[in-house]
């Protein structure tokens, strides 16, 4: 299989302008989870490929599914963002496309169906969605620093 045969779900991080024509993201993320996840799944959304360089300006929405829970976390430079009301409180381990380990901070988590509803979202408006009640948080750095 080539890797433009490979579904858009087996790259971790995934470029808008990198879906090819006719692939619905939400739909293969759903079908992910529907088939019932071992494990937290989780990618990383941005509109253009990124190189994730220190202030990097382009927003970013981090998202995973498991279950009957999902996650979500909107970055735009700096600044990071969190979902009010996020069930998790501790560091919670997803797994980057399914097969690289990773984490997600505290009070990220909300119900499956609100994190796909922001990756619509997100997909449609290229903004932060409204679908979600964000708070600013602290970014990754600071909260580990913090042992928060």
């Amino acid at each position: 299989m080539t890797e433009e045969q490979l579904p858009i779900t087996g790259a971790g991080f995934i470029s808008m302008d990198a879906i090819p024509p006719g692939v619905d993201l939400v739909r293969e993320v759903r079908a992910i989870n529907d088939a019932g996840v071992e494990i937290p799944w989780m990618w990383v959304l941005t509109e253009a490929r990124v190189e994730f360089t220190a202030g990097e300006d382009q927003p970013v929405l981090t998202f995973g599914v498991y279950n009957e829970v999902g996650a979500v976390r909107w970055d735009e430079g700096e600044d990071e963002y969190l979902p009010v009301g996020g069930s998790n409180s501790e560091w919670v381990a997803y797994w980057l496309a399914g097969s690289h380990e990773s984490y997600m901070q505290p009070h990220t988590e909300v119900p499956v169906e609100t994190a796909l509803r922001a990756v619509a979202e997100f997909l449609e408006t290229r903004r932060r969605p409204t679908c979600v009640e964000w708070r600013k948080g602290e970014s990754w750095v600071e909260a580990l620093e913090s042992g928060g």
